[in-house]
């Protein structure tokens, strides 16, 4: 399995349906900032990366769309669920008790929590209801008990609990606490399941104890050029920790992307899309603009050898920085022309479209603006029902298609078609 490009046919893709986890989401975990005791305020230590409460089976039916989508494109062994695979992985008592321990060690060091659920009964449950446990943090057998102090909604953005670049797979770590468990699983399923026996796996919290990385901020754009975004979720020194193995991997060079350190933008890949040879979806503050927020919008070219931090950044755009390099793309905008729908469309991951072959996409449904200007660039929207009911004619028809799937809940948690999926195979 390899991963050298954004654009080439998706074949292997793992994602994570929502599940019981999100029914244990609370009004308490979608509040950034909080008041302390004097009014100040104060991140929000029980804040999950949710903006709000969701239907749990209305974001589950929007994901299936998704789904179902992903599947008719690459067949029905392809699309993998995260929790499947977790169970797969779960058959023996060791591999159970092993991470569970690593799991209540973590809430331990994050929450300070013990737990008083007899840990027996745990490890005794049916391998499914024990994942379930996982995921949830919860056991409702006999009775609703808590086990890990928190859920984990985030983990249907599969996108950022590891990145394939090339045959390297690398197993990140998440900034905030309320993701850190679904890495722990992630790494637990990569060391363990078959799946993932070809990747070289570089397991980025045991080489770097002290720093955090997520997925979303890099891009393949080819085999040559990786970009990463230097956002919210990750820093220089990560970055510079990752760059031997990039370079090891066969990219020439690294175009490195400082974003404002916000959580509208949390990840490059929140403002930024290739999908075909020569189009991409882009946030035109981004791509047009020196400056977005107050924030002076700065690139890093690196090549094999180079550190970060013997380089001095360039005051440029990502249109300047792009070009440096040879790259001429058609800048498709995200909410169009006007500054108000780009703003709106942004925050609903108008520019997080998933590429399923140059030139056919997934984008939500729910940004009008951003499809607009994709039919004005030549691409034919479809809803997702008529792309699987007739995947091959669309496919082996030559016209440019955005498929656009359900979303009134789903961009509730903050990502797009693009976060939802890890591919692990492209051709």
């Amino acid at each position: 399995m390899a991963v050298q490009s954004e654009i080439a046919p998706i074949r292997q893709v793992l994602i994570h349906t929502p599940g019981q986890e999100h029914n244990y989401t609370l009004p308490k975990n979608t509040t950034e900032w909080v008041a302390d005791e004097s009014g100040q305020l104060i991140q929000n230590p029980d804040y999950l990366l949710f903006d709000d409460i969701i239907s749990p089976g209305g974001m589950a039916a929007e994901h299936n769309e998704l789904e179902d989508v992903l599947t008719a494109f690459t067949g029905q062994d392809h699309t993998y669920q995260f929790s499947d695979l977790l169970v797969e992985t779960l058959q023996t008592p060791a591999q159970r008790q092993e991470l569970y321990s690593a799991c209540s060690t973590l809430d331990r060091k994050l929450y300070g929590t013990e737990n008083s659920v007899d840990t027996q009964h745990i490890l005794d449950l049916e391998v499914a209801d024990f994942a379930t446990v996982l995921l949830s943090g919860r056991i409702d057998k006999p009775t609703l008990e808590t086990v890990f102090k928190w859920p984990l909604p985030n983990l249907i953005f599969t996108r950022d609990i590891a990145v394939a670049l090339n045959n390297a797979l690398v197993l990140t770590w998440g900034r905030w606490p309320a993701r850190q468990r679904e890495m722990l699983l992630m790494q637990h399923v990569a060391q363990q399941h078959p799946l993932f026996s070809s990747f070289t796996q570089f397991d980025f919290h045991i080489i770097c104890p002290d720093l955090f990385l997520e997925g979303g901020d890099f891009i393949v754009l080819d085999a040559e050029t990786l970009l990463i975004g230097l956002s919210e979720r990750n820093s220089k020194e990560s970055i510079e920790a990752v760059l031997p193995l990039c370079f090891g991997e066969g990219f020439t060079r690294v175009l490195l992307i400082d974003l404002p350190k916000t959580r509208s933008m949390m990840h490059l890949d929140t403002l930024f899309s290739r999908i075909s040879a020569t189009d991409i979806i882009v946030y035109p503050p981004l791509f047009h603009d020196q400056e977005i927020n107050g924030h002076t919008v700065q690139t890093y070219c690196l090549e094999s050898g180079q550190s970060l931090f013997d380089l001095s950044p360039v005051p440029q755009t990502l249109t300047d920085c792009l070009r440096d390099q040879g790259y001429d793309f058609n800048a498709i905008n995200c909410g169009g022309d006007e500054p108000l729908h780009q703003e709106r469309e942004q925050w609903t991951d108008g520019a997080n479209a998933f590429t399923l072959a140059p030139g056919k996409i997934i984008s939500y449904a729910r940004n009008s603006e951003t499809t607009a200007a994709l039919q004005q660039a030549g691409y034919r929207q479809i809803d997702a029902a008529d792309f699987i009911a007739n995947t091959a004619d669309h496919m082996a028809d030559d016209q440019q298609l955005v498929i656009t799937t359900a979303s009134a809940q789903l961009p509730r948690g903050r990502g797009g078609p693009r976060c939802l999926t890890l591919p692990l195979d492209r051709a």
